[in-house]
């Protein structure tokens, strides 16, 4: 009789064992299986959505090499076209652009970085519709840098141009209302109540002029350099030239974030090498 009750009490402990490593198997095996999807899961989209890298006066393409390799090491971007622009306004695309591509980028190259902002928008827009021809888009975002940003603006605002949607805007030290060493003087402008700038220097004054074709929803992010030397600028750009964007974009319901990076890298062209504004650039254009 005891051999029979020892017999049962060791067969229940063997099937209590084995349920319970059985129990602690599949929740491993669970555990493991969400680990990989938790990792396999980017914190960035996957987008077929082009984006357009525009340089500024005097600027080449190593004006968004820095921004551009960024993007794809950090976004999992991947540069497709170099769009390059000759000084007639022949529009030549160099590279692939697969349709698997994922987050692509188009990056612009004036041959002519000396053109003033309203040949530079017309060159803009034909490059838009060059690489649209050559790969069907909806929408599109577009990042500038300096006297790329105003040539941006300039032709958003631009009636009677065919172009797609453009979704987020991120302009990095525009000097919409004026240059120092120009046509701008350091701490002498100001904004009004109104949100208006005090001075309206001629270049702003053409794009106010036009500003009532400002498209309706467009996300913009607006990237300022403060050297945080007293002139309250980056060197070319002041502050209040920067910020001056937000009112021509007033009653077109546009999503505006404003960014000042301060310090010696916040230099006129060393934001466009600053690591800091291209993961910020990243983070708006692509992260979830």
């Amino acid at each position: 009789m005891q051999r029979w009750r020892l017999g049962v009490y060791l067969g229940l402990v063997m099937s209590l064992v084995m349920l319970l490593t059985g129990c602690a198997t599949n929740k491993a095996s669970s555990t493991t299986s969400q680990s990989k999807r938790t990792v396999a899961k980017s914190a960035y989209v996957t987008s077929s959505r082009p984006t357009f890298y525009v340089h500024g006066f005097q600027g080449s393409a190593k004006s968004t090499n820095t921004l551009i390799a960024h993007a794809e090491k950090t976004a999992h971007a991947h540069k497709v076209y170099v769009a390059t622009v000759s000084t007639s306004g022949q529009v030549t695309l160099s590279g692939h652009w697969d349709a698997k591509t994922r987050n692509p980028i188009i990056q612009v190259v004036f041959k002519n970085n000396l053109a003033q902002y309203d040949q530079q928008s017309a060159w803009l827009a034909k490059v838009i519709q060059t690489v649209q021809q050559a790969h069907s888009f909806k929408s599109y975002n577009l990042v500038a840098h300096s006297a790329g940003c105003v040539a941006s603006v300039n032709m958003l605002m631009t009636t009677g141009l065919k172009l797609p949607t453009i979704h987020k805007l991120v302009t990095i030290a525009g000097p919409f209302d004026g240059v120092v060493g120009e046509d701008d003087v350091a701490n002498q402008n100001s904004f009004l109540t109104s949100g208006q700038p005090k001075y309206l220097h001629a270049a702003y004054e053409l794009l106010d002029a036009k500003r009532a074709n400002f498209p309706n929803g467009v996300h913009l992010l607006n990237i300022i350099g403060n050297l945080d030397d007293g002139s309250n600028s980056d060197s070319l750009v002041t502050n209040v030239s920067a910020r001056s964007v937000k009112y021509l974009t007033r009653g077109h319901n546009v999503h505006y974030t404003e960014k000042v990076f301060h310090g010696k890298h916040a230099q006129h062209s060393q934001l466009h090498e600053n690591a800091k504004v291209a993961l910020m650039i990243d983070r708006y254009l692509w992260h979830r």
